[in-house]
């Protein structure tokens, strides 16, 4: 497996904070509006975008109709068309984060409910390959989770309202050590500073990289700062 390094992506911050919040915490949909109107430019091309939904109630109203996961995933669309086609779209289209719904549900059992978190990383994934495909001009370059992490992850019943990071991390681990090893490791029950410290120094300053990447992506810093995962 190619030992890649991950870029920092300009996200959109006022969605990402969305995604960083459980479901729970967004008492109301004007919660969710106010982070959109922030940038008042975006939040007219986003009116325009969901207007097929629209009944000349606006925004919020269609917010309430869909529904948060539904309304995000359109949303999601938005971005990524942008990214693509460098223009913000006339209407939402979910064909553009169908890959990304599928690797939302390749986690499923280890997210917490109400938690958006497996779905910020997959935005992650998304933008950062568009990044390294126009760097690499190669349509075909992947920076992608294998499935050995998914795996792993089924070693364990326990659920993480940070399943990105543990995501990530577990990533790193068998990229490092192998699957072999790691599911020997994890099995015995070492912690992550046994298993960590098995790695090499190219190995480890490789994961910092990325984790921070990651961390700046989303602007979360809290993994470096808690020990809890």
């Amino acid at each position: 497996m190619d030992k890649v390094a991950f870029p920092y992506v300009n996200l959109p911050k006022e969605f990402t904070a969305l995604l960083k919040k459980n479901t729970s915490q967004l008492i109301h949909p004007s919660d969710v509006m106010v982070h959109l109107r922030s940038q008042k430019a975006l939040f007219n091309v986003l009116e325009h975008a969901f207007s097929e939904f629209d009944e000349g109630h606006g925004l919020e109203k269609i917010f309430l109709a869909l529904g948060w996961s539904s309304f995000r995933d359109r949303l999601a669309s938005v971005y990524v068309y942008k990214t693509i086609y460098g223009d913000f779209p006339k209407k939402t289209n979910l064909t553009l984060i169908e890959e990304m719904k599928l690797f939302e549900a390749r986690f499923l059992a280890h997210s917490v409910n109400s938690s958006s978190r497996v779905f910020l990383l997959s935005l992650y994934l998304k933008m950062a390959n568009l990044e390294l495909q126009t760097i690499e001009n190669n349509q075909f370059f992947e920076l992608k989770i294998p499935s050995e992490v998914d795996q792993l992850l089924n070693l364990s019943q326990v659920k993480s309202d940070k399943i990105d990071w543990l995501i990530l991390i577990v990533y790193h681990l068998q990229l490092g050590i192998g699957e072999k090893m790691l599911t020997n490791c994890l099995i015995n029950g070492k912690n992550f500073i046994e298993i960590y410290e098995l790695l090499s120094k190219n190995d480890k300053e490789l994961m910092s990289r990325n984790l921070l990447a990651y961390g700046a992506s989303i602007e979360d810093s809290e993994l470096f700062l808690f020990e809890k995962v």
